[in-house]
């Protein structure tokens, strides 16, 4: 069962990504191969960082309380979500950089060097997730590689969806999405852990 909460974990982490791949996709900006995977080895270090020093705390509780203290966490990153995504749906996002700001030279082309303010703006959203994934006991390098693999694909599969002119609400609703799958993760690992 812990592979499934790996992957549940790079998909909430990566929801984000897909919506921000399609809406640089609908503005016509194509974020490079390179691009793409300097943000995946953002996201994958970061992860790999956040989750360690969640294991190494995760070793100084009981089995049962590392479970609890990281469904905790995960349920609380989840619903603080999801309430910060009701409080400001009307607002862009300050936390994720819009198209315009990125590409810089106005090419239309997000090269490796323009994203690297995107890359840490999206590696945020998985730090903690990672960190109570750590305490939890989930393995460091399973979870980091499937947030960055997860990372890369969602963005790239965004970005084409997006230059196709698909317009959905995934993107308002990308964020709802990822929080009510940390709340179920959460939840799952706090009963697990009883």
């Amino acid at each position: 069962m812990h592979w499934m909460m790996i992957l549940l974990i790079g998909i909430a982490a990566s929801i984000d990504n897909f919506a921000v791949g399609l809406t640089y996709g609908i503005k016509g900006k194509k974020i490079t191969f390179s691009a793409n995977l300097f943000m995946a080895a953002v996201a994958l270090t970061a992860s790999l960082i956040t989750l360690f020093a969640g294991a190494a705390l995760g070793f100084v509780f009981p089995e049962f309380m590392a479970n609890l203290i990281s469904g905790l966490i995960i349920l609380g990153i989840g619903v603080w979500s999801l309430i910060s995504g009701i409080r400001q749906k009307a607002k862009p996002s300050r936390t994720i950089p819009q198209a315009e700001q990125i590409d810089r030279d106005q090419n239309n082309l997000i090269s490796f060097n323009e994203t690297i303010w995107l890359s840490f703006a999206l590696s945020f959203n998985a730090m903690g997730t990672a960190f109570g994934a750590g305490i939890g006991g989930l393995s460091p390098a399973a979870v980091a590689l499937s947030v960055a693999v997860l990372s890369f694909l969602s963005i790239e599969a965004g970005q084409r969806f997006g230059l196709k002119k698909l317009r959905t609400r995934i993107g308002a609703l990308s964020e709802y999405a990822a929080s009510i799958l940390l709340i179920c993760i959460g939840i799952y690992t706090i009963f697990v852990s009883m």
